[in-house]
């Protein structure tokens, strides 16, 4: 006979119940039902997303020391997928069930709650923002359910899908990751039986069907569930998501994470309301199974003495914890398979603000003061955090940080309130802190319902580990910004912010890094403009970008991620701005299944190496000869490996391995057993980004290999080689064409060069101008998005040329012009070439086009308009006279650096080009309601800043330099006397001279011939 013990804990009382198991019984204790006995199931019907009444719960047993399994209930469950609940409630999923019983048959239908979190929290988004990350799964009404349960054995997971879909095969029910090999099987037209395993570090699982699944593209930097033209595919995942946590028994796999009276003096917390946790004056806080809730106005400051929170299985408690500071104890504990949800705070609340949501004016931000979920501050002894089985729902900010401790003696390092947010955002190093002392040992953790920006993953400090936990984040998922650190086993779910692996923002030396086994099994990372996305990610500085900003005295050294596995598609796999030399970096099995959808120029891995602002470039070790660069072994794409010596490398190959060309002895690309030894090869006459003055192109050189192929667009043809040397003359019939030359070793190993030749037709003329004058005036600066990125406004040449009957306007600039919100070729440009002809006399001070705040000095007689933006507004892109009318079409196609415009000849007939003198400029493109003419204004310095009662988006998508304020009605600026011009050519005029405004209030500009005339 079987007698377990349901042992009750309240605020000052114990109680012990004894019961012999003939029938079920139902007891509740703090809105968790423990059940024990039979039961005949749950069979009552489901509405998804409609709040049901609870069925009486399969059984559980309260544990004993032979149970095998574990499960809790919660009796205030409510099943509803679209709106905020009450405090007293718990979100059940109106969409899944979940029973665990033992294989052996020992233990069988055991209930286990299945909880759900969804976006906002059913709360509408914020009225002052446009975006907060949860736009795209909110519309969608998207939604993330999850199950946890203790087990001990081997056992069967019975999974039932409650939306009404049928399911007619077991291969319509889909278990990630892959490599766990979950057996399963079809119970019925709902319901599959998965065989999970016992294992002492337990398993991770989405459980995906396949009528849930949903395909997702990128629109116009948005992302949305329309396929069609000019939409990229991104990914496919389940609209509503199902999770499973299996976890290891802990008081007898990791007993020390369940507290005792021996391990300290401990407060039992009353389930209900709790808004009082300042003043506990134990060491421990102990939640047991029930509901608690700290409101949106309360988060807890616990006093210096707590060093353990524990979470009981079936304790589920909506609120945040802030750990004191006390150099006496040196190991925190935050234990427990329990909940800790933040789905009561809103995005971004804070706490120095009366837990208000964050103002965005002045520049402001919360970095240090928005509600996390866990916080702590570390002191100069050596502190060890033991993070162990909770799972963080629906967190509103960073879910996990430690400061290091900031002493209140200026001569220890004391700094202002807003220069600690900022240095403590950016994980600087902070002088008289002690971060560097704090370290975890994480296992068993999971984070769900990750739906808003900056809802990272974790932070590892020094000498910490983390092993068996689950990830959903949209922020980098894991912060490898320390030494001494050791992952293992992790599941990650990305949403489209941030990549998975993040150790860039900063320079730092960092050493000893140990990564392995991470699956990420779904991922809608889409930006092609990012810096800080793809599967492994070093970002520019936080402060200045990507070039000025790094620091070769500080060294990443023997660093080795291996075993990552991306199911499913991803956009890219690196990008490496190397802020600090790099010695021995490994990444080893690394697989994709595949690259999603969108252009592949626009997601190419990059590798690049900045320089301070000295202009010294850190350094990364030689891996072709001392092997102590930047090894990648065994990395494949779908069933093929990539590897240097196998040519499929490059931007425009399988690898999509972009890096700079200055980096190509410090990394190389292998896998076991392909040949690694390559031909010699040396080209002539090619240089990659080359305009040709016509459609010839001509060229030669030398290998030791046998066999050279030269490939143009696509298509193959064969050199002769005769004693090592080759050539080619060839024409070339596309504007941008791709030039690959191939050399074949007899082992069939293959060196290649690969080159983008720009041809365009027969010259006619050039327009130069300097590079790194896209200032304006001299005042102007970038918006703070990284959709702006420096360089791609600044002119470099405008040339014309003549194409049978077209001509061919081609603008170059100082860096690739992205198109990050997915309009027609760009996004953020908006280029004006004015054409003066020879015949045009006229002396008087003309106005460009509106908006532009702009005048020549003379009459113009065309303006050719480029804006990927503006197809339905006045004066879109096109050709026009200076009366306004539309005199033709205005073709357009954006490659790396170049802006083409394609126009045909009749548009300008009557002008010789040869002869006539222009006028380029550049502006940022806006949206109707903008600015006028399609530019957004520049604003003022101050305005840039957050000042005047300017919006905060201003400093993020508006250049600032200018003169005016932001205004809510046409023009949108307080002061249109200033030019919205970020650069032009302006010949032999200064530029700042040229866009200064004059005795009369304007702002004249020149007009310029080609190069050979001035």
């Amino acid at each position: 006979m079987h007698y377990p013990v349901i042992t009750i804990f309240g605020a000052h009382r114990v109680v012990a119940i004894f019961v012999t198991v003939t029938t079920t019984i139902v007891i509740g204790v703090g809105g968790v039902t423990i059940i024990i006995g039979p039961s005949n199931g749950d069979t009552t019907p489901q509405i998804p997303g409609q709040e049901q009444t609870t069925p009486t719960p399969k059984p559980e047993k309260t544990p004993t020391r032979e149970d095998k399994i574990r499960t809790w209930w919660h009796e205030n469950g409510v099943k509803d997928a679209e709106k905020p609940l009450a405090d007293n409630e718990v979100r059940q999923s109106p969409f899944y069930s979940v029973s665990v019983s033992a294989v052996d048959g020992t233990d069988s239908d055991n209930s286990s709650f299945t909880y759900m979190s969804i976006p906002r929290n059913g709360n509408p988004m914020r009225s002052d923002l446009n975006d907060d990350g949860a736009k795209f799964q909110a519309d969608n009404h998207v939604t993330m359910s999850w199950s946890s349960f203790e087990y001990d054995t081997d056992v069967y997971v019975d999974v039932t899908l409650q939306t009404g879909a049928k399911l007619s095969d077991v291969n319509q029910v889909t278990v990630r990751p892959a490599k766990a090999n979950i057996e399963k099987k079809l119970l019925d037209d709902k319901t599959v039986r998965l065989y999970i395993p016992q294992s002492n570090d337990g398993y991770r699982l989405s459980v995906e069907f396949a009528p849930e699944l949903m395909d997702v593209y990128r629109y116009q930097g948005g992302l949305t569930l329309e396929g069609g033209e000019g939409h990229e595919y991104v990914g496919t995942e389940p609209k509503n998501s199902m999770l499973l946590f299996a976890q290891p028994w802990a008081s007898r796999v990791d007993p020390t994470t369940i507290p005792t009276e021996a391990d300290g003096t401990i407060t039992y917390v009353t389930p209900g309301e709790v808004t009082n946790l300042d003043t506990v004056d134990t060491d421990i806080v102990y939640f047991k199974a029930g509901t608690y809730w700290m409101t949106n106005k309360y988060s807890a400051n616990l006093p210096d003495r707590v060093k353990w929170v524990y979470f009981e299985p079936g304790a589920f408690v909506k609120g945040a914890f802030q750990f004191g500071v006390n150099e006496n104890i040196t190991n925190y504990k935050v234990t427990g398979y329990g909940v800790l949800s933040s789905e009561q705070y809103l995005y971004e609340t804070d706490m120095s603000n009366g837990y208000k949501t964050l103002e965005h004016k002045d520049g402001a931000n919360c970095h240090a003061t928005c509600v996390k979920a866990l916080k702590f501050t570390s002191t100069t002894p050596h502190q060890v955090l033991d993070l162990q089985g909770v799972t963080i729902k629906e967190p509103s900010y960073h879910s996990f940080v430690e400061y290091g401790f900031r002493p209140a003696d200026p001569e220890k390092g004391s700094m202002s309130d807003a220069e600690f947010a900022e240095a403590v955002a950016r994980n600087s190093a902070i002088e008289g802190a002690n971060e560097q002392s704090f370290s975890q040992r994480v296992r068993n953790y999971q984070q769900v319902g990750s739906w808003y920006w900056q809802t990272d993953g974790m932070e590892l400090y020094p000498g910490s580990t983390m092993k068996s936990s689950f990830f959903h984040t949209n922020d980098d998922a894991m912060k490898l910004y320390h030494s001494n650190v050791d992952v293992s086993n992790v599941v990650v779910w990305k949403n489209d912010n941030g990549p998975v692996f993040q150790w860039g923002w900063n320079y730092r030396n960092t050493e000893n890094v140990k990564v392995d086994g991470t699956t990420v099994v779904h991922s809608l990372m889409n930006n092609s403009g990012a810096t800080n996305t793809c599967v492994f990610n070093s970002s520019p500085h936080w402060n200045g970008g990507a070039f000025d900003y790094s620091d070769p005295s500080t060294t990443l050294k023997n660093w080795t991620i291996s075993n990552t596995v991306v199911e499913g598609s991803v956009n890219c796999g690196f990008r490496i701005y190397a802020l600090s030399n790099m010695e021995n970096f490994k990444i080893i099995n690394f697989h994709v299944d595949s690259w999603n959808g969108q252009p592949e120029a626009n997601v190419v891995s990059r590798l690049t190496r900045p320089a301070n602002k000295a202009g010294k470039k850190v350094t990364i070790g030689n891996e072709t000869v001392d092997h102590n660069g930047i090894e990648i072994r065994n990395f494949s794409v779908g069933d093929t490996f990539v590897t240097k010596a196998g040519g499929n490398w490059a931007s425009n190959e399988l690898g999509r391995l972009d890096f700079d060309a200055d980096c190509w002895d410090n990394w190389n690309a292998t896998a076991d057993g392909k040949p690694e030894n390559m031909p010699t090869l040396s080209v002539e006459g090619l240089k990659d980004q080359e305009s040709l003055d016509s459609r010839h192109l001509s060229f030669k050189g030398t290998t030791d290999g046998n066999r050279v192929v030269v490939t143009v667009n696509g298509t193959n043809m064969e050199l002769p080689v005769v004693d090592g040397a080759f050539s080619a003359d060839l024409t070339l019939d596309r504007a941008v064409n791709s030039v690959r030359v191939s050399a074949y070793s007899p082992e069939n190993t293959v060196s290649r060069a690969s080159y983008t030749i720009y041809s365009f037709g027969d010259k006619i003329g050039t327009l130069s101008d300097p590079s790194g004058d896209d200032k304006g005036a001299g005042t102007v600066v970038y918006p703070k998005s990284e959709n702006f990125n420096p360089g791609s406004f600044d002119l470099l040449e405008t040339s014309v040329y003549r194409d049978n009957d077209h001509y061919q306007f081609v603008t170059r600039m100082g860096a690739p012009v992205n198109n990050p919100w997915g309009m027609n070729q760009m996004s953020t440009q908006r280029l004006n070439i004015y054409i003066r002809s020879e015949a045009n006399t006229s002396a008087d001070v003309t106005p460009l086009l509106a908006g532009t705040n702009t005048f020549a000095n003379g009459g113009w007689d065309y303006v050719l308009i480029a804006d990927g933006r503006s197809e339905s507004l006045p004066y879109n892109m096109g050709v026009y006279d200076n009366a306004g009318k539309l005199k033709g079409e205005v073709t357009l196609k954006v490659a790396g650096d170049r802006i083409m415009m394609s126009v045909d000849r009749s548009a300008l007939d009557g002008v010789d080009l040869a002869k006539a003198s222009y006028q380029v400029s550049i502006y940022s493109s806006s949206e109707d309601g903008e600015g006028v003419g399609n530019v957004r204004p520049i604003y003022s310095a101050e305005c840039y800043a957050g000042g005047k009662g300017c919006p905060d988006f201003v400093k993020n998508f508006r250049f600032g330099g200018g003169k005016g304020i932001f205004t809510n009605e046409s023009p949108y600026d307080s002061d249109t006397t200033d030019s919205n011009a970020i650069d032009i050519i302006s010949g032999a005029i200064e530029q700042s001279k040229a866009l200064s405004v004059n005795e009369d209030g304007k702002v004249v500009v020149p007009f310029v011939g080609f190069d050979a005339r001035h």
